[in-house]
């Protein structure tokens, strides 16, 4: 495995986290038409939100919309590193389901959003804003497994 550049260089992270069922995505989509935070919330869970890093109006959003935010220790930051980190490829796949993305986290430099993770773990897709680094290879190497187990620890 040869790694490269990591994909944020940040001083905070800030982890939001929703418990939310796929059996929930009909309400979610039909409630989006009802209000800006129901709008939000689809754009976030199943869609493209955001859409590139001057896009965080729904950060404004996070707690009445539903996730629930907390800090990840800079005791972290290391192991966080190997992970947010271009690689080669080494075992990794890629589910064919729609992805529900219950896990955010917020790089921040200075107090400035400098990315946003977006993680379904369940079908081990994301979406990555913020970086030209190449996320091509993310989630090879375990990168779920490993993250999962530090956001468990939070």
């Amino acid at each position: 495995m040869k790694y490269g550049k990591k994909f944020f260089e940040y001083d905070q992270i800030d982890y939001y986290q929703i418990d939310f069922h796929e059996d929930q995505i009909t309400e979610l989509d039909n409630n989006q038409k009802n209000s800006k935070a129901g709008k939000l919330k689809y754009e976030l869970i199943v869609d493209e939100t955001p859409k590139d890093i001057n896009d965080l109006e729904f950060l404004n959003y996070m707690s009445k919309i539903g996730y629930l935010k907390k800090k990840i220790d800079k005791l972290k930051f290391k192991e966080i590193d190997k992970i947010f980190v271009e690689k080669t490829a080494s075992n990794s796949y890629t589910a064919a389901c729609i992805p529900v993305f219950r896990d955010i986290l917020v790089f921040k430099k200075h107090g400035k959003v400098i990315g946003v993770v977006k993680i379904c773990f369940a079908c081990h897709q994301y979406r990555v804003v913020g970086t030209n680094a190449n996320t091509d290879n993310f989630g090879s190497d375990k990168d779920y497994d490993q993250l999962g187990k530090i956001l468990l620890s939070i």
